[in-house]
């Protein structure tokens, strides 16, 4: 009797760890999807913004975004005067500028694009309040999903040394493959202010960034490519390293007790 007892709480030990790993397994691939999707959709935004496709509209406040346009704005009239007054008095004179110069223009002469705003292509216009409730929504979703997709591989790395399944290997490399994930992705530059970024941006960086990208050098072109793609790269690389030593590890668990 003693030795069909031991045997049968084995029998529900691995039942009830089986259950544990499903539950975990399911989660972490739903977190994971969810992570690469909002990584996919602020990287569209990105090349959407940079790329010319993104209209701003006429009460878009760029002063309210701490680009260096507003600043240029702001030191040029004054400080007395109200932001939304300068932005207004900044469109009109532009859009009389523009007027005079399409007035006085030949009309033999190619058409020139107007420098200091982005060219938004005809085919596609996208507001740019639509963009940043996107990016506001996928960096809530993201950084909430990379947390607790961390933090589901920790509860499997307990479960494998508590009901010693094996794959501790895989999973503790998974784990800390996910914390470095984190570490890249958290949006360091509201904290740290000029000395790191992280992966997620704000929309009024985003902003900043890709407002004056039709007169910006190579090399300013390369460091935002490197600031909002190289850094995309990062954590996607990383989060996929994560998954797939996750995956070994549930396949090595169900191999050790004999199902896969």
């Amino acid at each position: 009797m003693t030795d069909e007892s031991k045997k049968q709480d084995q029998l529900l030990e691995t039942t009830d760890y089986l259950e544990a790993i499903g539950t975990i397994k399911s989660a972490k691939n739903f977190l994971f999807f969810l992570s690469i999707v909002s990584l996919l959709v602020l990287q569209s935004c990105f090349w959407f913004t940079s790329c010319g496709y993104v209209e701003i509209g006429p009460d878009q406040d760029i002063c309210k975004t701490d680009s260096f346009v507003g600043q240029i704005f702001t030191l040029s009239v004054g400080a007395n005067e109200p932001a939304s007054t300068i932005i207004v008095d900044t469109q009109k004179a532009e859009q009389i500028e523009q007027a005079a110069a399409i007035l006085t223009a030949d009309p033999n002469s190619p058409a020139r694009p107007v420098v200091g705003e982005p060219q938004v292509k005809a085919a596609i216009k996208i507001q740019f309040a639509h963009i940043e409730w996107l990016v506001q929504f996928c960096n809530f979703i993201l950084i909430i999903s990379v947390f607790v997709y961390s933090l589901t591989l920790l509860f499997a790395l307990k479960i494998s040394l508590i009901g010693r399944l094996g794959g501790i290997s895989h999973i503790t490399k998974a784990f800390y493959v996910s914390l470095f994930a984190i570490a890249f992705l958290l949006p360091w530059q509201t904290m740290f202010d000029g000395v790191i970024s992280g992966a997620v941006y704000l929309p009024c960086e985003l902003l900043a960034k890709c407002y004056n990208c039709s007169v910006q050098s190579m090399a300013e072109r390369i460091v935002i490519l490197g600031r909002f793609t190289g850094l995309w790269l990062v954590v996607v690389v990383l989060l996929i390293a994560a998954q797939l030593r996750s995956m070994k590890w549930a396949r090595n668990i169900l191999r050790r007790l004999g199902i896969a």
